[in-house]
């Protein structure tokens, strides 16, 4: 049963998050931290979580990112852990073949624990990955810079690819089991035929500009209570690709002793396009410059139009009756030719269209083109309120609500609560520990670095790592992972 490890193994480390890349969670300080990041972030990377982070003291004057090196990578799914592998496709399950020796064996027992833990709705999956340098520019930060009137400035730079689908169980299903004939299934109390036509998914690649400032001010009412108070807005300018399942269905697939039925359609759109959006946020810091408290509005206003060769197609496959001597037969020449879609017409008979007419000749239709049609797509809004508090002079700990109201891009509207503490042993060595609650899944977190090392106007900063778990608090159960690493940063400060 090598395939069936192989699909294992593929259904843990290729499927996968949360709302990491596309609201640039993705800095190995904030995933270590688990996301508790709204009121520390400082500097360039204040743009991403609350612009209003920018004037506070604790944000630098001025900060670039001249170099750096790393990448994240997420993964996750709603199924499959390494212990799933572990129980089942290993000796260590005592599953051993009696006319293989030692091979792997997975028995009835094992197919059926294995297809327990997938929902009804099927395997969902989440990949997302970013690099921190593309074409010799860091893009996980940007230049932070003063402007007169007392405003901070900054410009970053952002790039997040991913995608997110839902493969049916019935897949797995015969994928274990074999395709059984219907009145088998009936027999067992299943249904007699599988559902392999309920698809989804989107997948994009973006980029963008994000142009922010802030301004330190001191409402009246708050200046017994507080010791700063700032407010701040980022415009994003971002640009890219991105296509999703619209619509999915079809009778599926039912084996018959004389033949085999398979019905099954997706309709998709993609196109490029570009878009705008605000970002608002404020910040505040107590009286003993202890707590700081960080709350920013992300997306809120924003317009996508996805009409950069936009496109609606239909992905279909067809066929009755169905059986092992259409695909022998020699006049067939390939195996789309043995199944009942249709053909292009060719010739008097061209209506430049799919046809289904017998007289019509041409290639096997499997994908045809139905509009060319812009389509809106947008990032969905984010409510982020986040606290820290100095515990002591080396501790740290800081906390996070996440409220989406929108789901799409690897986003939940579920709600998300994190923390997460740092402890610096000495002043260029820290180690940090969070934990999530909510939203997409649940998971815990670490991670260290080495910096930042200063001279002159220089910083230098290395080997910032953070490891995530998602879907548990232990990597053996956990069903998804997520790892970012700085492999180095440069920065005139």
């Amino acid at each position: 049963m090598k395939t069936t490890r192989y699909l294992a193994i593929a259904a843990f480390f290729m499927s996968s998050v949360s709302s990491f890349g596309v609201m640039r969670d993705t800095d190995p300080r904030a995933m270590a931290l688990g996301q508790a990041y709204t009121a520390l972030a400082r500097g360039p990377e204040a743009v991403f979580w609350n612009p209003a982070n920018l004037a506070l003291s604790g944000s630098p004057n001025f900060q670039w990112t001249l170099a750096g090196a790393g990448f994240a990578i997420i993964t996750e799914n709603n199924s499959f852990s390494v212990s799933t592998y572990n129980d089942n496709f290993t000796e260590s399950n005592g599953n051993v073949s009696p006319t293989r020796g030692t091979k792997y064996f997975i028995s009835d027992e094992d197919k059926d624990d294995i297809l327990s833990d997938i929902p009804g709705e099927g395997l969902k999956m989440n990949f997302e990955f970013e690099p921190f340098l593309a074409l010799g520019i860091p893009i996980n930060g940007g230049v932070a810079f003063p402007m007169p009137w007392g405003v901070k400035s900054a410009v970053a730079l952002g790039f997040t690819t991913g995608f997110e689908g839902e493969i049916p169980k019935d897949v797995f299903e015969i994928f274990l089991r074999g395709n059984e004939f219907d009145f088998a299934r009936e027999d067992a109390g299943r249904s007699p035929g599988y559902d392999i036509s309920d698809w989804d998914g989107s997948g994009w690649g973006l980029a963008s500009l994000n142009i922010a400032g802030a301004k330190a001010w001191m409402p009246s009412q708050l200046n017994p209570y507080l010791s700063e108070f700032t407010i701040g807005a980022t415009l994003k300018l971002v640009g890219g690709g991105y296509g999703e399942v619209i619509k999915s269905g079809g009778t599926g697939l039912v084996s018959r002793l004389d033949g085999t039925d398979v019905d099954m359609f997706l309709e998709t759109q993609s196109g490029g396009g570009f878009g705008a959006g605000i970002d608002f946020g404020i910040a505040g810091v107590s009286k003993n410059r202890k707590i700081t408290g960080s709350i920013g509005v992300l997306n809120l206003l924003d317009a996508y139009s996805w009409s950069v060769k936009a496109q609606q197609d239909s992905i279909f496959v067809m066929a009755t009756d169905l059986r092992a001597t259409r695909f022998m037969d020699p006049d067939q020449q390939n195996i789309e030719e043995a199944l009942d879609n249709p053909k292009k017409c060719t010739g008097l008979n061209d209506r430049r269209d799919v046809e289904y007419s017998t007289d019509c000749t041409g290639d096997v239709v499997l994908r045809a083109k139905q509009g060319e049609e812009s389509f809106s797509r947008s990032l969905p809004a984010m409510l982020r309120i986040g606290g820290a508090y100095q515990l002591m002079s080396k501790l740290t700990v800081a906390g996070n609500y996440d409220q989406a109201f929108t789901s799409g891009f690897g986003i939940t509207t579920t709600p998300r609560l994190s923390a997460g503490a740092e402890y610096r042993h000495v002043p260029w060595f820290s180690s940090r520990a969070g934990f999530t609650l909510g939203g997409r899944s649940n998971g815990s977190a670490i991670g260290i670095a080495f910096g930042p090392f200063k001279a002159w106007r220089t910083q230098f900063e290395f080997m910032d790592f953070a490891f995530v778990t998602r879907g548990g608090f232990l990597p053996g159960i956990s069903k998804g992972t997520a790892i970012s690493l700085q492999v180095f940063r440069f920065s005139l400060i």
